[in-house]
């Protein structure tokens, strides 16, 4: 079943379809969700409020042939928006754009398979050197898969800016690691 099949079956009603959504992109939103903030039960609690929403208004939602992009675009703006509140309750100032900390683990796939203990402490370092902005957009990428669009939708940006802020964060990591510029240069160009 293909994503706009699932979702039609969710969007009727049907609990499998909502389990197989669940269970297929949950692991993956997680992971994003504590890249973005480091409150792990905040991030839960957005993605279990996310997933009792879907189906609470599954019938009023819109087709869409990308559900990881969807849930991506929401959970983002869900954290965004209980930290706001969260920043306003204690500060009572403006709330300040979130920053995404995004620090990959050495046990990351890509590093692991591919580069081993001394480039992972390399390419750690060199994520640290890159803005939140360039760290999130490099998550997305390579580390979730996404494609420049569903990026620039889920950062809410323009496409060209997605692909600059990739650009200008494979230039910056390349004064530190060389062989992984050349490996994600060949491997994931476009």
């Amino acid at each position: 079943m293909n994503d706009l099949e699932l979702w039609q079956a969710l969007r009727r009603g049907d609990k499998q379809a909502l389990e197989t959504i669940y269970r297929t992109h949950a692991a993956a939103l997680l992971k994003y969700g504590n890249k973005f903030v480091a409150d792990g039960q905040l991030v839960e609690d957005c993605l279990q409020d996310l997933f009792i929403e879907i189906w609470q208004k599954g019938h009023n939602l819109s087709d869409t042939d990308s559900i990881k992009r969807y849930l991506f675009v929401a959970l983002r703006r869900k954290i965004v928006r209980q930290l706001e509140r969260k920043i306003k309750r204690i500060a009572n100032e403006e709330p300040k754009e979130q920053q995404f900390h995004a620090e990959i683990s050495i046990d990351e796939h890509l590093i692991q398979e591919e580069l081993g203990q001394e480039q992972a402490q390399k390419i750690q370092h060199a994520m640290k050197n890159l803005s939140e902005r360039q760290r999130e957009a490099i998550y997305l990428k390579y580390f979730s898969g996404m494609d420049y669009p569903t990026i620039a939708e889920i950062m809410d940006i323009n496409y060209q800016s997605v692909r600059n802020l990739v650009f200008n964060a494979i230039k910056n990591m390349r004064k530190y690691v060389q062989v992984m510029f050349l490996l994600v240069w060949s491997y994931f160009i476009y």
